[in-house]
């Protein structure tokens, strides 16, 4: 888990084609979906995309958000 050496404040360990994300770049993809889902909250925005997209980005976020939310077994 990447940490941030002078807070001690620790993001999720994400890597990408077999490269771990540093403790910033793990905190910008967590901020991004996270920014993501709130823009899904607005009806306008939702409509925008098309209602069964925007329903299966808000739920296959939902599980990467609850992923990176959760502390895993070391």
């Amino acid at each position: 888990m990447p940490r941030d050496i002078t807070s001690g404040l620790a993001e999720p360990d994400i890597t990408i084609n077999r490269r771990a994300l540093t403790f910033g770049e793990a905190m910008a993809v967590r901020v991004a979906v996270s920014t993501f889902r709130i823009q899904l909250a607005d009806e306008a925005f939702r409509e925008g995309l098309g209602r069964s997209l925007a329903d299966n980005y808000d739920r296959l976020l939902a599980g990467v958000e609850r992923t990176m939310l959760t502390k895993g077994t070391a």
